[in-house]
Order: structure tokens, then sequence, then C-alpha cells
């Protein structure tokens, strides 16, 4: 009797450690899967502003710094998605939050000269990129929204008692939020 007491509390113990494990393992492919979204629309992004960038550059005077900048944040963006082929643990996200971070401030002040100057709003091209970026961005921002609840619930089992245990154990690791 005390044989099957001990198996059965075996039987239990392992049933619980492989279920704790694919909970973790499901979790974990769900931020990887929504991390892969975020960051081909991230990239799509980037190019819908390179086109927007490129008309939108032709009403500035010579030497405007605010194409320059869209540019370069849009570009430090594509580096810092190449340096992160997978969702980035805690901490590891500092320069991509930082290009999004200036790349959403200078997008927001063409936005703003774009609405603003008469010739430009005439621009029927330049109104079509402007909104091919403003679809983009709202992709992107929605597809954050999806990142973060999903990095958020993976970090939480894992702050849970047996995803501690199992998450040491197996090389599960924190993931770090966009925004």
């Amino acid at each position: 009797m005390e044989y099957v007491v001990a198996l059965t509390l075996l039987v239990a113990l392992g049933a619980w450690v492989v279920s704790a494990y694919l909970r973790l393992f499901h979790l974990y492919e769900r931020v990887q899967g929504a991390w892969s979204r975020w960051s081909d629309a991230t990239r799509h992004r980037n190019e819908c502003l390179g086109d927007f960038v490129q008309v939108f550059a032709a009403y500035l005077p010579q030497g405007d710094i605010l194409p320059r900048d869209m540019r370069r944040w849009a570009a430090d963006s594509a580096r810092a998605l190449v340096a992160a082929p997978a969702a980035p643990r805690c901490g590891n996200l500092a320069n991509l939050a930082s290009a999004e971070r200036h790349l959403r401030r200078v997008v927001s002040h063409s936005v703003h000269t774009l609405e603003t100057t008469q010739t430009m709003r005439d621009d029927a091209r330049l109104q079509e990129l402007s909104h091919a970026v403003s679809v983009a961005l709202y992709r992107q921002e929605e597809l954050a929204g999806f990142y973060n609840r999903s990095v958020a619930e993976y970090n939480t089992a894992l702050a849970a008692p047996g995803g501690k245990l199992l998450g040491g154990l197996f090389g599960f690791c924190p993931a770090a939020s966009v925004r």
C-alpha cells in the first residue's frame, strides 16, 4: 500500500512538472509569435516611412533636419530589430525603445507640419503615403498591445512558484515588453 501511495504521489508530481513546463513553453511560443508579428509590422512601418520621407522632404527647405531625423530613427529601429530576432529578455530593449520613442516624436511633428501646410495637404501622393504610415502605425500599436499582454502573462507564469523552479531548470527567462 505504501508503494501505491508513493507511486501515486510521484506520478502526480511528474504530471504537475509536465503540465507546468508545457504551459511555460506555450506562453513562450506565444510571446515569440507576437514578437515576430510586431517586428514585421515595425519593418513595414519603417518602409512606409521611407517612402513618405522621400516625398515629404521635397516640401521642406534645404537642410531641414526633420527628414534626416526620420530616416535616422527608422534606420536605428531597423538595426535594433535585426539585433533582436527573438523576443528580447528584460533589459535588452533599450536601443529599440529609444529609436521608437524618437521616431514617434518626429513622425508626430511631420504630421503636424503636413496638416498645417496647404501645399502638402493638396498633394495626393503625400496624403496617400501619410495614410499608409498612419495605418502602419496603428497596426504596429495594435500588435505591440498583443505582444505586451503576452509578455505579461508569460512573466507572471514565470514568477509563480512552479515557474520559478522550472524556469531556472529549463532556461526560461523573463521577456521585455515594448514601451
